[in-house]
């Protein structure tokens, strides 16, 4: 599992339950943030072009 550093990748409760199952956890260092600004402008563009211009009935 390879995650950033924020809160709740850090979060005890959540590396432990990781650590239980025997899943290998890695962190990106800090600073790092900028290597996901690719997915991050695809779901701003998703949600201004797509979902806030529509009346969704439904969340699927």
């Amino acid at each position: 599992m390879n995650t950033d550093q924020g809160s709740q990748f850090t979060f005890f409760a959540w590396t432990d339950r990781l650590k239980r199952i025997g899943t290998r956890i890695s962190m990106d260092g800090k600073g790092r943030c900028l290597d996901n600004i690719f997915i991050e402008r695809l779901w701003r563009s998703l949600k201004y072009e797509c979902v806030y211009l529509h009346a969704w009935e439904t969340g699927s």
